[in-house]
């Protein structure tokens, strides 16, 4: 990178104070950029606001008796609404009520709370808006994936678990590392080729890490006996295989006109890969069978627990390799089509631990234990080079 590519870059940045007398384990912004929330170890969630070109804390609080994994704002046309969860086994809902002080502590309401039901704890969780809708993903340290909506989708006080699956097929024992993630495609609906090929367009499409493994999922409404159409988990659509390590973090490009989809990945080994996503055109013919495939089901979260780490039965040929940077499955569930991943770009990022598409979903951005962000972009002839970085010296 060039000296006036750097300038430029440090320009775009600023540093500030965060405040925390602990170490800060997540930060999000909100779809502008114009607030930015923090989540650390010293069990507190800190609220940031733009203010002419400076960031100024609007609000603190104690949001977890633990620290606090994770921290994300739901989409603004909902309201000003976080998602939290935290050491002590909870999910938390955080509604903005104007009328308090800033810097009060009271200015977010704690609306809604869940206990993680078999007791292990969250590691991640992700919120996602298509059309006036909102669903949120949650996984546990044992791979136990939820999707959740609220009961009334205009207020976010009351929420109901839509399904569940075990993304993991080992049993992981306590003290053991593990690392499960997860990210929605930030779209209204899924890539276009995808639709053409015969997805259902109100698909929502997720990726979870599951220990060295991705496991990407179109999530798609079945109709039950009682008539009414509901999310249900099946088996994945791909997997992404070749880490050396546990995948330590999963972005999926929200780009939907691009004929692939692109979903990277960090991993422990120091490496980012970069994967498309395809669906051949011979989907047209090959819409799915009309019986959902057979996989494990909870009524609740008791029996998940008696059961974790068994997973559904996989839909995936038997000679599969899962070690693999390329997967192809031929065995759909309702409504699945074919999808066709490979890993197209692996770059040396020793010690990544972070990556993430950028709004305009054409950069890649990824820091590690360096403290530098790195920033990353695909040239005219298909490789992936390295343009800006920023940080400590």
């Amino acid at each position: 990178m060039g000296r006036g590519d750097r300038e430029m870059v440090t320009q775009a940045f600023q540093n500030f104070a965060h405040s925390s007398n602990d170490l800060v384990l997540a930060a999000h912004f909100n779809e502008y950029g114009t607030r930015l929330v923090t989540s650390s170890a010293d069990h507190r969630i800190r609220v940031f606001d733009l203010n002419q070109e400076h960031w100024q804390l609007t609000d603190l609080w104690r949001g977890h008796n633990g620290q606090v994994f994770d921290v994300k704002w739901n989409g603004p046309k909902m309201g000003q609404v976080l998602g939290s969860i935290g050491d002590d086994l909870k999910l938390k809902i955080w509604q903005e009520d104007p009328t308090e002080a800033h810097h009060s502590g009271r200015r977010f309401k704690c609306v809604f709370s869940q206990s993680s039901g078999h007791s292990v704890v969250y590691t991640s969780l992700d919120f996602v808006n298509p059309n006036k809708d909102t669903y949120l993903a949650i996984v546990t340290r044992d791979g136990l994936l939820s999707l959740l909506e609220p009961i009334n989708p205009e207020k976010f006080d009351d929420w109901r678990e839509i399904d569940q699956i075990l993304v993991c097929d080992e049993h992981i024992a306590r003290g053991v590392e593990s690392c499960f993630k997860l990210c929605f495609q930030q779209t209204t609906h899924p890539n276009n080729m995808a639709i053409t090929a015969g997805l259902d367009k109100s698909a929502l499409s997720i990726a979870v890490t599951a220990m060295s493994e991705v496991m990407v999922y179109r999530v798609i409404k079945i109709t039950g006996l009682g008539g009414q159409e509901l999310y249900k988990f099946q088996d994945p659509v791909a997997v992404l295989g070749g880490a050396e390590g546990l995948v330590r973090s999963v972005a999926w490009s929200a780009e939907v006109w691009r004929p692939q989809d692109w979903i990277a990945t960090a991993a422990a080994d120091g490496y980012i890969r970069i994967y498309e996503i395809s669906t051949p055109k011979e989907n047209t013919a090959q819409i799915a069978s009309p019986t959902v495939p057979p996989r494990t089901t909870f009524s609740n979260a008791g029996e998940a627990a008696s059961k974790t780490g068994m997973r559904a039965p996989s839909g995936i040929g038997a000679g599969l390799d899962r070690a693999s940077l390329a997967a192809s499955f031929s065995s759909l569930g309702v409504g699945q089509i074919r999808h066709e991943a490979k890993c197209v770009e692996k770059i040396k990022h020793e010690g990544v631990w972070e990556v993430q598409w950028m709004s305009n979903r054409h950069i890649l951005i990824s820091s590690g234990d360096s403290g530098q962000a790195r920033m990353w972009r695909q040239a005219h002839n298909g490789k992936w080079h390295e343009f800006a970085d920023f940080g400590p010296e």
